[in-house]
């Protein structure tokens, strides 16, 4: 039986996994790239310029809460990392920018939220781009703008946008999605080798479904802040772990499984792009909203079949438990084991393993593009089951 991606439980906690309704609504065809690619700004035929925003999303609850039981700031800063990567990878999808400019935005009801957090969320967004740099990804802030908007905000936004250009000889074109193609994923937890801990592997997405599972319902009546009064409260906060003591299944308590910050693989992809024949990656996916169905909307005539995946990690396995989860809505939410899936001929397979493991990063062919008629498909054969996904 065919799924759909649209998670149940995410919208009955007000939000939907897969934004099927609002890319339908401004994006009713299958795009080329991953991100939107506009002409030159500076008129340049062989270039393409870009902007691009996302965020940390609701990740700053848990930030929040963490915040007010501790009264450390410092809690909110791997938020400036979440919303910086949320954006950075997105854009390494289609190739590797020579420079790229960021602005960030902080909106925040400043009865709740210190300054302390803000100079916090700065400070990451410094040590972010600086850590970068190093490995040859280049990133300027361009500045941003905080807002004091405490009739909006209940606790803090924190987003961004980055914009630059790229050359288009060094796009990648999810029109050459092809049956043969071979996928490889880039794991999501473990320790890279520019990370200074391990990753819980949780990115920023999920994390509405994350927080309600796991954390208990006592902070949502010690913060009512944290929740919207329109949510229906049987789903909502229902956790029943202390959520900062040390569990030895996960090697850190589950508030720093939930803040462990978004993972970048720019530095891996970058060092891909420039080893690496270009025209035999055919397609680079980030799978954050709709997790593993995320490649429903690249690609044409195509089912993406992934029956070799990773074991899923120790924080995924204790949120389904916890939420009682089914686990075909769990493949659609989170990114279980691996976020980046690098689609290419099979002949460069070996060699894009290689430079990831050179990065502490594990990395395997997870699955292959096979042929399909009318609609994209994905079929994720897992330890727990088969599971197929269609639009």
């Amino acid at each position: 039986m065919t799924q759909n991606s649209e998670s149940q439980r995410y919208s009955l906690l007000g939000a939907s996994s897969s934004k099927a309704g609002v890319l339908k609504a401004v994006a009713p065809k299958k795009p080329s790239h991953f991100i939107e690619l506009s002409p030159d700004l500076a008129g340049d035929k062989e270039f393409r310029s870009f902007i691009h925003a996302d965020g940390a999303g609701t990740k700053s609850i848990p930030a929040y809460i963490a915040f007010r039981e501790t009264k450390d700031p410092s809690w909110f800063k791997g938020l400036a990392q979440d919303a910086l990567v949320m954006n950075l990878d997105d854009i390494m999808c289609v190739g590797s920018p020579d420079s790229m400019l960021l602005s960030n935005t902080i909106g925040r009801n400043k009865l709740n939220v210190p300054d302390e957090a803000i100079k916090n969320i700065i400070d990451g967004y410094k040590e972010c781009t600086a850590l970068l740099k190093d490995y040859g990804v280049d990133i300027t802030s361009g500045g941003g703008e905080t807002a004091d908007v405490g009739d909006v905000v209940r606790t803090m936004i924190v987003d961004a946008t980055i914009a630059g250009r790229i050359a288009l000889e060094k796009t990648i074109s999810t029109d050459n999605i092809y049956s043969g193609d071979v996928i490889v994923g880039l794991s999501s937890t473990g320790q890279a080798s520019y990370e200074t801990r391990p990753n819980s592997g949780i990115s920023s997405n999920g994390l509405t479904l994350a927080r309600h599972v796991a954390i208990p319902h006592i902070y949502a009546e010690k913060y009512p802040e944290v929740l919207a009064p329109e949510i229906n409260k049987s789903v909502a906060y229902k956790g029943s772990e202390d959520i900062f003591a040390k569990r030895q299944d996960l090697g850190m308590s589950i508030i720093e499984a939930l803040l462990s910050p978004t993972r970048t693989y720019a530095p891996i992809l970058a060092k891909i792009y420039s080893a690496v024949n270009l025209k035999k990656i055919h397609g680079v996916i980030n799978c954050t909203g709709g997790g593993q169905t995320k490649p429903l909307r690249f690609g044409k005539n195509v089912r993406y079949i992934k029956d070799s995946l990773f074991p899923v990690p120790p924080f995924f396995k204790l949120l389904q438990q916890m939420g009682d989860i089914p686990w075909a809505e769990m493949y659609s939410v989170f990114n279980m084991g691996h976020r980046i899936e690098i689609i290419c001929e099979p002949s460069v397979a070996d060699s894009i393993i290689k430079i990831s493991e050179g990065f502490s990063v594990a990395a395997k062919r997870i699955g292959r593009v096979e042929a399909s008629t009318g609609e994209n498909a994905v079929v994720v054969q897992s330890e727990y089951g088969e599971f197929r996904y269609g639009i």
